[in-house]
């Protein structure tokens, strides 16, 4: 079996959501898909061009994964190793072990499986996997949040992720933040995690520590991207400084090489990996192993991008430290969100998802959301 094509899928529902999806098709007739939470157009580029990424694998053998995440990392370092690049080739990779899956007969999870070292989880492959709920947008006022969080534990979600809004947590004062974060831990009761994320807007230690602080009664999980993203030795004094989790990792950090960075300089304790931007689910592997031998958790970051979320699944099945990882609730909703993926992807009644038994991911494209959806590259 050799590959034979790269195929870009931009989708676009106006207003509400966009996606990149890469699709990898082999002379066997066996194909699988990937995602970038990158624009289609520098997707399309990155696989397109001269000596672009459709040229460094077509004819390879697709079962080969970790040999050729090698060879695009090495034949694009003029313009890679970090950034879109990396996105691009995570995306291919993930389609890689789709593929792979496929042609063996067994579902991604087994083939990834990896021993981090411990003599206290079991070795085996997780038949169910928790996911957290990003409420996004999270509402424009106390009343809306709580409407909203309402329906993400009516979903049977055990944590959900709080996001900064204007008007709302983080844009306006402690004391606005305080109120908010108590609405939302009351609406889902003190036996659920409540995340949540500041997407750097602190911008110095002092306000962060403050506001840290203030919220520390209602027991988040962890606070997610406090500080600027480069600002290591910011997050540093502020991990040092609180016992609240701080967690790191989404906003275009790539590799386990900037992942080392992250842990060792910025001293985090949660990292957060992006399933449609860290380089692939064998990145991914290395870097929860990386932490995990630093006592860290690693907590995956999706967002909306539903491969990505199939990719998490098989992720937390096998990792130790992988206590949640992200699933969305997006308001709107798109069917480019909800309904790409056959079959769904459901939560049960003890907030887990079934880990499939199915071939690769596990998971195929919705062919009727594709057509519907389907935009040139932009």
């Amino acid at each position: 079996m050799k590959i034979s094509a790269i195929e870009t899928i931009a989708l676009m529902d106006p207003g509400k959501a966009w996606e990149t999806v890469v699709r990898v098709h082999t002379d066997e007739g066996i194909s699988g898909i990937g995602q970038a939470e990158s624009p289609s157009l520098v997707i399309e580029a990155i696989v397109r061009c001269d000596g672009g990424l459709e040229e460094i694998l077509r004819g390879e053998d697709p079962l080969q994964v970790e040999r050729l995440w090698q060879k695009m990392y090495a034949a694009t370092g003029l313009f890679g190793r970090r950034g879109v690049t990396i996105a691009a080739i995570g995306a291919v990779e993930t389609a890689l072990w789709d593929i792979a899956g496929q042609a063996l007969g067994r579902p991604v999870c087994e083939l990834i499986w990896q021993a981090c070292c411990t003599v206290t989880e079991s070795s085996e492959v997780k038949e169910r996997v928790r996911p957290y709920a990003t409420v996004y947008p999270p509402g424009e006022d106390v009343d809306e949040i709580v409407e909203r969080f309402t329906l993400a534990r009516e979903r049977n979600f055990r944590a959900m992720k709080l996001e900064e809004w204007p008007g709302g947590f983080s844009h306006v004062s402690i004391q606005r933040d305080v109120e908010i974060v108590r609405a939302a831990r009351e609406t889902i009761g003190e036996d659920r995690d409540l995340l949540i994320d500041v997407q750097n807007r602190w911008s110095e230690v002092g306000q962060a520590l403050e506001s840290i602080r203030a919220i520390a009664e209602f027991r988040p999980f962890f606070v997610e991207a406090p500080l600027p993203a480069d600002n290591l030795p910011g997050l540093a004094r502020l991990a040092d400084a609180v016992d609240t989790r701080i967690a790191v990792g989404d906003w275009g950090f790539t590799t386990r090489f900037e992942f080392e960075e992250i842990m060792e300089k910025g001293r985090v304790d949660v990292v957060q990996p992006s399933s449609v931007r860290s380089g692939g689910i064998r990145e991914i592997t290395r870097i929860a192993e990386a932490a995990y031998r630093r006592g860290l958790i690693c907590v995956p970051h999706a967002w909306c991008h539903m491969v990505g979320v199939a990719a998490e699944i098989h992720l937390a099945a096998v990792l130790p430290n992988m206590p949640y990882f992200e699933m969305p609730i997006a308001f709107p909703d798109s069917p480019i969100i909800s309904e790409l993926l056959e079959p769904t992807i459901k939560v049960d009644a003890d907030g887990l998802i079934e880990v499939p038994k199915r071939p690769g991911l596990g998971f195929a494209l919705n062919e009727d959301v594709v057509e519907q959806f389907r935009v040139a590259p932009h």
